[in-house]
C-alpha cells in the first residue's frame, strides 16, 4: 500500500512536473508570439507590409509627438534622441519612395521636417522638388508642405536651394493655396535664410519682367509680379549682387513697380559703391539707356492711366517734356538714399547746373546724406532761390522744402527759414500764407526758447482774417509748456521723450521732444534715441526717431546698428503683418548705417 502510494505520489509529481513544464512552454510561446506595441522597432518592421504600413507610420508619428512632449520639445532629449536613431532612416527612405497615400505622406513629411535632423534632408528636398500646388486637392497636404518649407529654413538647408527657388518661381501669390497659412510669407522667410547665390540670374530675370498694366482687372497678375519682384529685390540685396544693379534701378524708375521700389532702394543701399556709381551716372546723364527707359515707362504709365481712368486724355507736349526728366527724381532718390559720404559731391555738383525744379527735387532729399555743413548750406541756398510759386509734381516747392527742413535737426537753419518766411508780405504771392503756415509747423517741431518769439509772430499771421495759429489751438499750448519746462537742455527733452505722454494720440509730444533732443544734443544723444526707438509704440514717433538716428550717424554706428538689427529681425520673423509693416523705414535706415560704416 505504501509502495502504491509512493508510486502514485511519484506519478503525480511527475505528471505535475510535465504539466508545469508544458505550461511554461505554452506561456513562453505566447510571449514570444506577441510583438511589443510600445516599441518603435515593431512599427518600423511593419513599414515593409503594405497592409500595415499606414497604421505604422501614424503610430511612429504619435510616438515622436509623445517623446517630444516628454522631453519638453528638446530634439536632443533623452527620450527623443534614441527614437530618432530607430526611426528616421527607415521613415526617410519610405518618404523618398512615395509609397504612401497623399494624406499620410503629407503628415510624414511634416513630421520629418519638424525633427530638423540631417538624415531627413534628402527626402524633404525630393518632396519639395516634385511639389506642385493644386487647388483641387484638400488643404492638408499643402499645409504640411508649408511646415516642410518653414523647417527647411529653420535648418538652413542649402541643399534645398534649387527646389525652393523652383517652388518660388512657379507659385502664384494670388493662388488661394499660396495664402493658406501665409505660405507665400513662409517661402519668402525661408529664402531670406538660405540666401543662395545660385539664384542670382533667376532672380534678376524675375525682377526684369515688365508689368503691363495697373488695371484692377489684372489684380491677380499684378499681385503675382509684386510678390516675385519684391522677394527678388530683397534677396539680391542680401547676396550683394552687383550684377543686379541695373535691374534694381529699373524698378525704381518704373511707375508700374512703385510698391517694389522701397525694397529695391534698400537693396541698392546694401550694395554701396556700385549703386552710387550707377546712380551718379544716371543723375549726370551718363547712362542714356536708363534715362530712356525712365522716359518710356513714364509715358507708358500715363497711357495706361488714360486708358482706364481718364479716357480720351492724350499725352501732350508738356507731359512729354516731363517724361524726359522722369529719370532725375529717381536718380536723386537712389543716390541720396544710399547716403554715404561719396554721394555728397555729385549731388551738390548737380545742383550747380540744374534748373529750379530739379534743384528742389535734389534739395528735398539732401537731409538723407551724412551731416555736413556744405550740405546744409546747399539746402538753404536752394530754399532762398526757389520762387514762392514754384511747383514740383503739383506741390509748392518752397513749402515742400520747408517741410523737409526739420529733418536736418539744425535750429540755425530752421530759424533762418522761419525768419525769411515771417518777413514775407501777402502781396508777394498767393502762397505766402501757406508758406508761413509750413514755417510755423517747422518751429513747432524744432523751435526752442530762442525761437519762441518768432514762433508767436508766425502764429499771428492772417489767413482770411484769422490767425493761422488758430488751426493749432491744441498743439501750441503744449509747445509753449514744453519749451518752458525743458529749455535748451537735451537731457530734459530726452526725459520728456521717454515719458508717458510722448506716445499718446498723434505722438506730437514725442515728435517735438525727439527733434529738440537731436538739435540740441547732436551725435551725443544718438544712443539714447536708439534705445527709445526700441520701445516706441507710436508709429509717428518711431518714424521720427529713425530719421533722426540716421541724421546723427554720418559715419554709421556699428554698436547701435546691431541693437536696431536685432529689433528688426524680431519684427520680421514675427509673422505679424502689421508689425512687419511698422519696420519698413527702419530697414532702410539700418541698411544705410551699415553702408556708411563699411
Amino acid at each position: 500500500m505504501v509502495k502504491v502510494l509512493r508510486i502514485g505520489t511519484v506519478v503525480r509529481a511527475l505528471m505535475m512536473g510535465i504539466v508545469s513544464a508544458s505550461a511554461v512552454v505554452v506561456t513562453g510561446s505566447v510571449v514570444l508570439g506577441c510583438a511589443d506595441e510600445q516599441a518603435a522597432g515593431t512599427h518600423v518592421k511593419r513599414l515593409t507590409d503594405p497592409v500595415k504600413r499606414t497604421a505604422s507610420v501614424e503610430r511612429l508619428i504619435q510616438m515622436y509627438n509623445d517623446k517630444m512632449t516628454l522631453d519638453r520639445q528638446d530634439r536632443n532629449g533623452e527620450n527623443v534622441k534614441p527614437l530618432f536613431d530607430a526611426i528616421l532612416d527607415p521613415l526617410s527612405e519610405l518618404a523618398e519612395k512615395g509609397d504612401l497615400d497623399q494624406k499620410t505622406q503629407g503628415k510624414l513629411l511634416a513630421m520629418l521636417a519638424d525633427t530638423r535632423d540631417a538624415r531627413v534632408v534628402k527626402a524633404l528636398v525630393k518632396a519639395l522638388d516634385s511639389y506642385k500646388m493644386d487647388d483641387k486637392r484638400p488643404d492638408d497636404f499643402d499645409t504640411n508642405m508649408n511646415d516642410v518649407v518653414r523647417n527647411i529654413g529653420e535648418m538652413k538647408t542649402l541643399e534645398a536651394g534649387e527646389a525652393i527657388f523652383k517652388l518660388f518661381s512657379a507659385m502664384h501669390y494670388s493662388w488661394p493655396k499660396a495664402q493658406n497659412k501665409t505660405f507665400g510669407r513662409t517661402l519668402q522667410d525661408t529664402m531670406i535664410v538660405l540666401n543662395d547665390p545660385r539664384w542670382e540670374d533667376g532672380l534678376i530675370k524675375l525682377l526684369d519682367a515688365p508689368i503691363k498694366t495697373l488695371n484692377n482687372k489684372e489684380g491677380k497678375a499684378i499681385a503675382d509680379q509684386m510678390y516675385w519682384q519684391t522677394v527678388s529685390a530683397l534677396i539680391l540685396g542680401n547676396i550683394k549682387s552687383q550684377k543686379a544693379v541695373p535691374a534694381l534701378i529699373k524698378v525704381v524708375l518704373s511707375p508700374f513697380k512703385g510698391p517694389v521700389g522701397v525694397t529695391a532702394i534698400s537693396a541698392l543701399i546694401k550694395l554701396g559703391k556700385p549703386s552710387i556709381d550707377a546712380g551718379v551716372a544716371l543723375l549726370t546723364g551718363a547712362n542714356p539707356a536708363l534715362a530712356k527707359y525712365a522716359e518710356d515707362e513714364f509715358l507708358r504709365a500715363l497711357e495706361d492711366k488714360f486708358a482706364t481712368e481718364n479716357k480720351g486724355e492724350k499725352v501732350d507736349d508738356k507731359k512729354k517734356a516731363d517724361a524726359k526728366k522722369a529719370y532725375l527724381e529717381n536718380a536723386v532718390i537712389i543716390v541720396s538714399n544710399v547716403g554715404r559720404a561719396e554721394c555728397i559731391a555729385p549731388m551738390l555738383a548737380h545742383l550747380e547746373k540744374a534748373d529750379e525744379t530739379s534743384d528742389s527735387i535734389i534739395a528735398r532729399e539732401l537731409y538723407k546724406l551724412p551731416k555736413d555743413e556744405k550740405v546744409t548750406a546747399a539746402f538753404k541756398k536752394v530754399w532762398d532761390d526757389t520762387k514762392i510759386d514754384a511747383t514740383v509734381s503739383g506741390a509748392n516747392a518752397k513749402q515742400m522744402l520747408t517741410e523737409a527742413a526739420p529733418n536736418f535737426a539744425d535750429q540755425k537753419l530752421a530759424t533762418a527759414i522761419a525768419q525769411a518766411a515771417e518777413e514775407m508780405k501777402p502781396g508777394e504771392g498767393d502762397d505766402v500764407v501757406d508758406l508761413q503756415d509750413a514755417a510755423l509747423v517747422m518751429l513747432m517741431k524744432i523751435g526752442g526758447p530762442a525761437q519762441l518769439d518768432l514762433l508767436e509772430k508766425l502764429a499771428l499771421k492772417q489767413r482770411e482774417g484769422k490767425p493761422i495759429g488758430d488751426a493749432y489751438k491744441k498743439e501750441l499750448p503744449v509747445v509753449r509748456a514744453m519749451i518752458k519746462e525743458c529749455g535748451d537742455k537735451p537731457e530734459n527733452w530726452l526725459k520728456k521723450l521717454g515719458g508717458p505722454d510722448a506716445q499718446k494720440e498723434t505722438g506730437f509730444v514725442g515728435i517735438k521732444a525727439a527733434y529738440m533732443a537731436a538739435a540740441l544734443g547732436g551725435e551725443s544723444v544718438r544712443g539714447n534715441l536708439v534705445d527709445l526707438r526700441l520701445t516706441a509704440a507710436n508709429a509717428a514717433v518711431a518714424f521720427t526717431l529713425e530719421s533722426l538716428i540716421d541724421r546723427l550717424a554720418p559715419k554709421g554706428d556699428q554698436v547701435n546698428v546691431e541693437k536696431l538689427q536685432g529689433y528688426l529681425d524680431r519684427a520680421l520673423s514675427s509673422r505679424d503683418e502689421e508689425r512687419i509693416r511698422s519696420v519698413a523705414n527702419l530697414k532702410t535706415v539700418v541698411g544705410r548705417l551699415r553702408a556708411r560704416a563699411q
